[in-house]
């Protein structure tokens, strides 16, 4: 059976790993994650990256795909918020699937209300968010919007996400994707465990041996 990867991007001004590169596990949905994928025998990747150069983003991202491929990984790109359209656009330029957990689906309008944020929420590590970084986003919006290719496309959503409105979210993909929901929540999602099983799915769905 192929060996599984997840290449996880955690979403806008925050983090995976901390300043010392350990895996920020006091996030359930990190912690969760890292399990599985310990009991599962799946490589899980969760850098931090910063989302004021997204081309570097997909610049890096791509590098670690092919690396991976090289090992004979198949590789799942998997992501929240910001995460989640980024690894959209990472399975679409690369034929991967993607896991998206309440995405972001517009993101030059929905981050310009952060103008101004002046350091990282997770590390505390300074910086500034402009209006050059909300436009950067326009070109790949209009990619994945009139993008043919056809993915494997798996949303999770929170639907009472109060950043992201999920009852557009679950209209603008309930034909070109697997959408699950769950009541409540928020826009960190707090149904990771329940969503294990379908996340699971989605990883070992073409394998011929039993998971």
């Amino acid at each position: 059976m192929m060996k599984k990867a997840i290449i996880y991007l955690h979403g806008f001004n925050s983090a995976s790993l901390d300043l010392e590169h350990v895996l920020l596990t006091s996030k359930e949905k990190l912690q969760v994650l890292e399990q599985f994928c310990l009991q599962k025998d799946i490589l899980f990747y969760a850098p931090n990256v910063d989302y004021r150069d997204f081309e570097g983003i997909v610049e890096d991202m791509l590098f670690q795909w092919n690396q991976y491929l090289d090992q004979s990984y198949d590789v799942i790109f998997m992501g929240s918020s910001m995460g989640g359209f980024t690894s959209e656009y990472l399975a679409i330029k690369t034929g991967s699937k993607a896991i998206m957990i309440n995405p972001v689906i517009v993101a030059s309008e929905l981050l310009s209300q952060f103008m101004g944020v002046t350091e990282n929420f997770e590390t505390g590590l300074p910086y500034q968010w402009e209006q050059n970084n909300c436009d950067q986003y326009v070109e790949y919006e209009k990619y994945i919007k009139n993008s043919t290719h056809s993915i494997d496309r798996t949303i999770l959503l929170d639907m009472a996400d109060e950043l992201i409105d999920s009852v557009n979210t679950e209209l603008v993909y309930k034909d070109k994707a697997n959408v699950v929901t769950y009541e409540g929540g928020s826009h960190s999602f707090e149904h990771i465990k329940q969503a294990l099983p379908v996340i699971e799915q989605v990883i070992f769905s073409d394998a011929d041996a039993d998971t």
